[in-house]
């Protein structure tokens, strides 16, 4: 048989391999000698070419355990070189014949490779096997490596060593053992398995696929012919099982003897988690023999220092040393010390490697064993009864089908991938997790029971009727004031909260929450629930309102926050976690984390000649193809124009229509038919260049399509709209005839093979849980329900549709109360959280990973496009409005020529003087004489007091002096000191000449140029002085315009002849406008037309009422700074002109909005009309331009990378637009539906009917019957073109498609009423539309805004080293050196205290890690049913826990000093909620009943438990990270905050006074501005709310019936502005900031908490006062001291001269010979020094490695000089 390769050499193996082969393992123990080779097992003898002709194309299968190698050491290669090449015939030598059996052995071939990857008799994990690189070398011997795609070939069974006992009975020699391997050993043994496994899937899909209420579920089995074919299949699967188990052992190796537990736990740790080998990896948990593992001693080890035998996997001029990172480890790249040896014990250990040793046969295990147990319930009768159902282990049983997601080699791929990336996926979910439960306490302790109050009607001698509304309170039929909630005990609470039931009705608190108890706050199981559907922003929203009905308004701050924190912050940590790792994998592999194939051709865009399928240039065209080229802008057009005919169809089109847009589809199909043959003879006599363009191919099908459809049987089909598909997909044509949509769209599906492998990876996945939930849920979810689950193509799309997470919880709870009245509640709560947890934050976010990799810059061009983005960094286009420029008269006046003097001229400085001195040339600020010499930017610095505040609060010292920018450059180049190459034997004179601050040629240039425009500048104002004149009449020297001057910042840099802005009035006068600018916004808030009605209906229609006089008043507060503004520098056509700058003009737009709002208040009272009263809105905007990061944060946002946003928008755009009108199509006037139930059609739907709005009671009215559209949600229907357009934008977000899709499901014909689930086929176009539309698309904008956010940044044009040169910056600048005493106190009680302070392992630390997690466990004990006694018990112990936390607080102080104490930040949070827990849980201990107190002792007991992130590392770490990105985040934030007000102020006046509806409620309006405000922000997670009534005349326009343009406007706005782009832009931020942590994870230097601690602790020995400095002299002993991964001795710890001494020392009492080496002697230290000892020591000094380490050293030591800062030394994070 074939031996096992492995990637060392062998140390038995008799001479030298070649160093680029493989090599062969020697599978016995040392010592014992090598068996003949059976040549007639598996193995090639002496007549290999028959057996070659015989199974030329063999793969050798998996089947064979990990480790079973060739019995014979030491085999020739060539032999199995020879026996692996495939024999080469002569191509086109049997014909026809040849062909077809090549296609069959291709397909064999694929099969076999299947069975590899799904069957995997071996156990060895295929998913961490290294991904083969495309071998391009020229040498034959190669060409037969694997092929991208290809799996490697696999080593097979040998029955000649079997290791040990398994089961402790069958031996090596067993015949039942041997048996058994014979069978794994059969060829065919894993390609019959997995086409058993697929037929188990077909079988499981077949017996479900009938609906369960139409045939029932039996009960017992072998009711049907499925249950017969799964007993077989599992008997098969029991006995494959068996075999495995008996041939390699169940848990314990076969070498270990069962009683002999110990060796169990004997283990080899290569690496932290597992040990890697070529052919997979060995479990943290797996046990590897000691024993049998023993190192051989004999010569010839492996040279560890040789290069690896298997770098032909990289491809050419790929160094192997490159992938020393996290991902090369985890692919088996890195090599580690011992890492043969390691390798050689895990080879050893994987022989004969038990069964469940590896986790798909743990996974096979459970599924074998629950079918068991399955069928012995059935049998028995137990599985189902009444009150029980375990339909569980039917439902694991499906497992088994699991295999098939390693089906093919992308699927396999995407799972390694993720096993990647699983570790830290884990921390991160162990994280969100961790989060989750903080808010699920505080729900608890704030909503307990909120759930379970609503109204009800009390009906005298009979029950009462509850309605759905929640509730607070209700109205005292004496008093007629509110009161409180009646609860359980019929006691009536003091306090009414929330809604209060109207006049009749009483507000009860009953007796279970909705949901069968499964929706509440009632404990922290489901609280936890609770949050985790907050977290996934879908459905929470009615939770939301619920609460604030029966609790208070200020509920919703608990449920957008959670919003906020957990969405739109820490769920992205997911999506960082996918796309940097797959990043990684693909930088390391080369390849794509989602596919072995390499990426998609590249189109030139400029030269059609380029063909698509393999980048060859086509030969000269014939005139046919030229003339056909010439007019294929004409066809792109008759494409276009057939669609814009298609598109005019709607439902009431009438019939001539109809037949225009048939006959005019007849003529598009026969003229593009006409196209097709026109296009196939330009290819003549060359017609294989057809063939090799797919487009050719795929234009071919779609006329013979759309010609085949248009014969008559087939055109008058009821499925022709569906076959129109056909037509309507040559509009893909159109797409890529937009310029810009070409590159756009091969970026998106440059990645086809990542994308399929993606989509056929979710569908496997969405497959396997439908076969499970089918197996759960089937006939026990009633039948009155879309996803009823009573087939498998109903249980596909509930699983799907948790996946998208629209409506997720309806099958959550839908499921949970199906299933609680048989037991079966939990288990249907735990699989959809679970799926709902893997699909939506993991899954999903794979989606973007795929995009985003097309996305990536190519790693060769990142270097040459820095530069690039560091100027557009500069944001040129921001400042200046350099259009202006043109028009300036000053551009065609000749200046006069003089002589200029300007003091900053430098020597010898020409200027000539040109017309273009008047531009503001790139747009940069340059400095100014005036404002540098009046206000020097130290006293800047220094400014103190309110001034300096509001200096601070507007940043307006951020670009006043010159010097800012050149420290900035000294800065760079000190930085990219560390970024050169390593210094040799030159290194010290390099580094000599850099600290030598050799004046950096750049910098004076920059500095020169500077200077010489400024001069330029103000030589030409001088020679022209009425340029810089306002309004050409006010000079420099006027009062006025200087006193303007010092009120406000000059617009296009500092001025040249003026005043600088005044350090203190400055900043009032700013601070005047910004209150002006508030007191609007709050008077808009306030002032709603709700308000001005019922205010002109107290005090009568007046024109200046407060809220009128309030408006103009901080309008003329706008218009004084405008005037102030201008008087100052200008309007136009000055140096420093007020347009000059774009804010300006952004301000000055929003001022003349002002004063149209100010105007038309004033002329009619009440306004004009609701477009001149939303203008007040703009007040809100005019907050952007008061802060500089603001409005960096708004162009971030806005105005980069808006282009790509523009074309992903119109991408999608032209995507829906042939999918609107295949809609249009199918479903055209067929949307219709009766109000009544009963009715049959349209024809029955007249008169009227008895409607009952109170389900369960008999009680009613007679209303009017109506055929109408349905509106589940939203009215909608396909009817039109933008009927269809409208609601396929909404549904391409992921919002309301199940809505649409259950009524498109329930269709039956045209002019009947629907039915539930009548044409289930009708599902399929939503389903194909969501997942390239809402799937691809969505992800699309995620992409580009990552992207976006990151060239910004420059991280995404930074090579792999830089990243990780900035990620380690990262880490160091967020560090603090430690504030201790300078030295340990001298009194024992403080040393003690000292050393439990500092000591963060010890037994104090620990113990208080133990009562956190104690403190969190009583939080989480708090339910709703406590005990006042619970209750008691529980405020006592958080007393004594409390006190403990004041006693260790105390220690510290103790210990550390008052002084170092408050240094920590976490010190000072400590102290805050110790304080407020004691001060408000003693009151509680002592009867206190007071509400704040409670609350108080609520939130401090929380941010308690908060003390665990400190505690844990790895929470430390990530709360860390997020914390990283909480400034930019926050700036987000803020920007978002403006935009929620000015569209808060819009909606207001607008839809203020519209009638409610179906869609609104007292808290879900517009009514008021914080109604409002609440509704944006569900809005923005995807909720679009339209209002009930939108049919306003021309007679009426301010009516309460809103307005259709307003409402599409204004809604698509918003759902673009904040859904599409801010809630994206916070994944960037999340994905930008988690990148460095994500790098530091590499095995190689890795920095974690311990060297980080190690550092400062070294750090705080020579800066004892902890000010952050060192000084210079202390460089040499810090660097001495250093260790770990921050070591840079010259010479390692083990040479250090003590050491040295230590290992030479002789031994006087051995006997002195004259062959005795000399000794050198000390008598005074007692030293004896053998000198021939001393020498073989300094000759294991490697002295490359001492030249290395020293260059490094003095590279250091010399940078640490040059970074020094004046009168302060080294930076402790420089």
């Amino acid at each position: 048989m074939p031996p096992i390769v492995t990637t060392h050499d062998d140390p038995r193996a008799t001479g030298s391999a070649p160093s680029s082969g493989l090599q062969y393992q020697q599978p016995y123990p040392p010592g014992q000698p090598a068996r003949p080779r059976n040549l007639s097992t598996n193995s090639l003898d002496s007549n290999a070419s028959a057996a070659l002709t015989e199974g030329e194309d063999r793969i050798h299968l998996t089947s064979a355990a990990a480790g079973f190698s060739n019995p014979h050491g030491n085999a020739d290669e060539n032999e199995v070189e020879q026996g692996r090449r495939r024999v080469q015939r002569p191509q086109g030598h049997y014909g026809e014949r040849g062909r077809t059996i090549g296609t069959l052995k291709t397909m064999s071939r694929n099969i076999r490779r299947a069975s590899m990857r799904v069957v995997n008799l071996a156990g060895v994990t295929l998913e961490d096997r290294p991904i083969r690189l495309e071998d391009e070398s020229p040498d034959l011997s190669k060409r037969n490596a694997p092929l991208p795609g290809q799996d490697e070939e696999m080593p097979e069974l040998s029955r000649e060593k079997l290791r040990g006992r398994t089961l402790g009975i069958f031996g090596p020699q067993s015949v039942i053992r041997r048996a058994m391997l014979s069978v794994l050993l059969w060829r065919w043994t894993e390609p019959i398995i997995l086409l058993l496994i697929m037929f188990n899937a077909v079988v499981l899909t077949i017996q479900a696929h009938r609906s369960v209420f139409e045939t029932g579920r039996e009960d017992g089995y072998f009711k049907t012919w499925e249950d017969h074919a799964l007993f077989i299949l599992f008997i098969i699967f029991t006995v494959e099982a068996l075999a495995r188990i008996l041939v390699t052992g169940l848990v314990l190796d076969p070498t270990t003897h069962w009683t002999d537990y110990r060796l169990f736990f004997q283990k080899v740790k290569a690496t932290p988690s597992k040990v890697h080998s070529r052919f997979g990896t060995v479990p943290s948990g797996s046990t590897v023999n000691i024993i049998e593992a023993k190192l051989p001693s004999e010569s010839g080890s492996v040279n560890t220092g040789r290069q690896r035998s298997d770098s032909h996997a990289y491809p050419p001029g790929h160094s192997t040393e490159r992938s020393s990172t996290w991902i090369g480890t985890k692919l088996g790249f890195e090599r580690h010390p011992f890492q043969l040896a390691i390798e050689k014990q895990q080879t050893l250990s994987e022989q004969n490697l038990p069964y469940l040793r590896h986790s798909w046969n743990r996974i096979d295990f459970v599924a074998v064993t629950s079918f068991w147990v399955m069928f012995g319930l059935c049998i028995t009768g137990a599985e189902t009864s009444p009150t029980r159902h375990l339909y569980l282990f039917r439902a694991l049983s499906v497992l088994r089908v699991a295999r098939l997601l390693a089906v093919t080699s992308g699927t396999t791929t995407i799972m390694r991938s993720l096993k990647i990336a699983g570790p830290l996926l884990a921390r991160v979910s162990v994280f969100v997790l961790f989060a989750i439960v903080l808010f699920s306490i505080v729900g608890v302790q704030s909503f307990r029971g909120s759930f379970r109050r609503y109204c009800q009607l009390v009906v005298p001698d009979g029950d009462p009727i509850v309605f759905e509304q929640s509730c607070g309170g209700q109205i005292d039929p004496f008093s007629l004031n509110a009161t409180g909630y009646y609860n359980l005990d019929d006691e009536p609470t003091s306090t009414p909260k929330g809604f209060i039931c109207p006049l009749g009705q009483i507000c009860k608190e009953q007796g279970s929450n909705p949901h069968e108890d499964i929706q509440s706050f009632d404990n922290i199981f489901f609280g936890a629930l609770q949050v985790l559907i907050i977290a996934g922003a879908n459905q929470w929203s009615p939770s939301m309102y619920q609460m604030m009905d029966s609790d208070f308004y200020a509920a919703s701050i608990f449920f957008i926050v959670c919003i906020i924190i957990l969405n739109f912050w820490l769920i992205n940590l997911f999506v960082a976690v996918i796309t940097n790792t797959f990043s990684s994998i693909r930088v390391e592999t080369k390849k794509s984390a989602f596919g072995a194939g390499t990426s998609g051709p590249v189109i030139d865009e400029k030269a059609e000649e380029w063909t698509m399928m393999n980048r060859q240039r086509t030969g000269s065209r014939s005139a046919i193809q030229e003339w056909y080229l010439r007019t294929q802008l004409g066809w792109v057009l008759l494409i276009f124009a057939d669609l814009v005919v298609q598109g005019t169809r709607t439902a009431t089109s009438s019939p001539g229509h109809l037949q225009f847009l048939d006959s005019f589809e007849l003529v598009a199909t026969i003229a593009f038919d006409v196209e097709m043959v026109w296009r196939i003879a330009g290819y003549l006599p060359n017609w294989r260049g057809f063939n090799e363009k797919g487009v050719n191919w795929f234009d071919l099908f779609l006329a013979i399509v759309t010609t085949i459809i248009q014969i008559p049987p087939i055109h008058n089909w009821t499925y022709y709209p569906w076959l129109t598909a056909a037509q309507l997909a040559r509009f893909y044509r159109v797409i890529l005839a937009v310029p810009t949509m070409r590159p756009l769209l091969l970026r998106v599906f440059g990645n086809m093979n990542g994308l399929w492998n993606m989509t056929l990876f979710l569908m496997i996945v969405n497959l396997l849980g439908a076969l499970i939930a089918v197996q759960l849920f089937r006939g026990d979810v009633p039948a009155d329900n879309h996803m009823n689950f009573g087939e498998t193509y109903t249980a596909f799309l509930a699983m799907y549709q948790v996946f998208s997470s629209e409506n997720w919880t309806d099958i959550l709870y839908l499921t949970s109360d199906s299933s609680a009245p048989y037991k079966q509640a939990l288990i249907a709560v735990l699989f959809y959280v679970g799926w709902f947890f893997f699909a939506n934050f993991i899954l999903l976010q794979m989606f973007i990973a795929v995009i985003n990799e097309n996305f990536e810059v190519a790693e060769e061009q990142k270097r040459a496009r820095q530069f690039d983005a560091y100027l557009r960094k500069a944001e040129p286009s921001s400042t200046q409005v350099n259009w202006m420029e043109k028009w300036n008269p000053y551009r065609f006046v000749k200046a006069a020529p003089k002589s200029v003097a300007v003091e900053t001229m430098p020597s010898g400085l020409v200027l000539p003087l040109k017309k273009a001195i008047v531009q503001d040339g790139r747009g940069r600020r340059q400095g100014s004489r005036a404002s540098v010499s009046q206000f020097p930017f130290g006293e800047q610095e220094k400014q103190k007091g309110v001034a300096g505040t509001l200096r601070r609060l507007f940043d307006l010292d951020k670009d006043v002096p010159d010097t800012v920018q050149l420290a900035s450059l000294k800065a760079l180049r000190r930085e990219s000191v560390a970024m050169q190459a390593q210094l040799e034997e030159n290194a010290e004179h390099r580094l000599d000449y850099l600290d030598a601050n050799v004046p950096d040629p750049a910098i004076d240039e920059s500095h020169e140029a500077m200077s010489e425009r400024v001069a330029q500048k103000a030589d030409f104002i001088e020679a022209h002085p009425t340029y810089d004149k306002t309004f050409w009449v006010l000079s420099n020297q006027s009062p006025l315009r200087s006193l303007c001057q010092k009120l406000v910042t000059p617009a296009g840099g500092d001025r040249i002849f003026g005043i600088a802005p005044s350090p203190i009035a400055q900043p009032f006068f700013q601070f005047f406008v910004f209150l002006a600018v508030i007191g609007g916004i709050v008077v808009a808030a306030i002032a709603t037309p709700a308000y001005r009605r019922q205010y002109y209906s107290d005090h009568g229609l007046q024109r200046n009422t407060w809220f009128d006089s309030a408006d103009v008043a901080f309008a003329c507060a706008l218009i004084l700074e405008f005037l102030v503004k201008i008087v100052a520098d200008g309007f136009i056509f000055t140096p420093n002109a007020y347009l000059l700058s774009v804010w300006n003009v952004i301000d000055f737009l929003i001022l003349i909005a002002l004063l149209i709002n100010m105007i038309t208040t004033i002329v009619k009272a009440g306004g004009v009309s609701r477009a001149t009263r939303s203008l007040k809105a703009f007040r809100a905007l005019r907050l952007i331009t008061f802060f500089p990061w603001m409005r960096d944060t708004f162009h971030s946002v806005l105005f980069a990378g808006a282009k790509s946003l523009i074309e992903a928008a119109l991408l999608a755009l032209l995507y829906m637009v042939p999918y609107a009108i295949w809609g249009l199509n199918i479903f055209s006037g067929l949307m219709f539906t009766c109000n009544d139930d009963n009715a049959a059609g349209k024809a029955d739907c007249v008169g009227e009917y008895l409607s009952q709005p109170v389900d369960d009671v008999d009680i009613g009215f007679l209303a009017p019957r109506s055929w109408d559209r349905p509106s589940p949600s939203t009215t909608f229907s396909f009817d039109s073109f933008g009927s269809s357009l409208l609601i396929l934008f909404e549904v391409v977000s992921f919002e309301g498609w199940i809505d649409v899709m259950g009524v498109a499901m329930d269709l039956v014909g045209k002019d009947l009423q629907p039915q539930l689930n009548n044409s289930q086929r009708n599902s399929l176009f939503f389903l194909i539309y969501d997942l390239l539309g809402a799937v691809i698309i969505l992800t699309l904008f995620v992409s580009i805004i990552i992207g976006n956010f990151s060239s910004r940044s420059g991280m995404a044009l930074l090579t792999e080293d830089q990243k990780r040169w900035i990620d380690l910056q990262k880490l160091i600048k967020r560090q603090r050196p430690s504030k201790r005493p300078k030295t340990k106190p001298s009194s024992s009680w403080r040393a003690w205290c000292f050393d439990r302070a500092v000591q963060k392992n010890g037994w104090w630390s620990r113990g208080l890690t133990g009562l956190y997690i104690i403190h969190i466990v009583a939080l989480a004990t708090q339910t709703f049913t406590n005990s006042s006694t619970v209750n008691q018990i529980r405020d006592f112990l958080f007393l004594v826990l409390t006190t403990i936390y004041a006693v260790d607080i105390a220690v510290r102080i103790t210990g550390l000093g008052l002084r170092s104490f408050r240094a920590n930040g976490w010190n000072l949070f400590d102290v805050f909620v110790v304080t407020g827990s004691f001060a408000t849980t003693v009151p509680i201990v002592l009867g206190s009943k007071n509400f704040a107190v409670e609350q108080l002792q609520k939130l401090f007991l929380v941010c308690i438990a908060f003390k665990l992130v400190q505690k844990n590392s790895g929470l430390n770490q990530l709360f860390k990270t997020s914390i990283s990105s909480l400034p930019a985040i926050l700036k987000l934030l803020l920007l978002w905050i403006v935009l929620f007000i000015f569209f808060a102020i819009v909606f207001v006046e607008v839809f203020g006074l519209t009638r409610w509806g179906s869609g609104e409620t007292h808290t879900q309006n517009y009514r008021d501005f914080f109604n409002a405000l609440i509704m944006l922000v569900f809005m923005s997670t995807g909720t679009v709310s339209y209002p009930a009534c939108t049919n306003s005349g021309e007679n009426d326009p301010d009516s309460d019936c809103g307005s259709t343009g307003w409402a599409y406007s204004l809604f698509i706005a918003w759902n673009l502005l904040s859904m599409y782009i801010f809630v994206n832009m916070f994944t960037g931020v999340v994905v930008e900031n988690f990148s460095y942590v994500f790098q530091l994870n590499n095995s190689r230097g890795s920095i974690n908490r311990h060297e980080m601690r190690a550092f400062k602790k070294v750090w705080a020995l020579f800066d004892v006062e902890g000010t952050g400095f060192l000084t210079s002299a202390s460089i040499v002993p810090f660097l001495s001291k250093l260790s770990g991964i921050f070591e840079v001795r010259t010479y390692p710890i083990e040479f250090s001269i003590g050491k040295i001494m230590e290992q030479s020392q002789a031994n006087l009492n051995e006997p002195r010979t004259v062959y005795s080496a000399p000794v050198i002697s000390n008598p005074q230290k007692s030293n004896n020094i053998d000198i021939r000892r001393l020498g073989d020591v300094i000759s294991q000094i490697d002295q490359r490695e001492i030249t290395r380490r020293r260059a490094t050293y003095i590279r250091l030591y010399h940078e640490a000089k040059i970074t020094a800062e004046s009168g302060k030394g080294i930076s402790f994070t420089k």
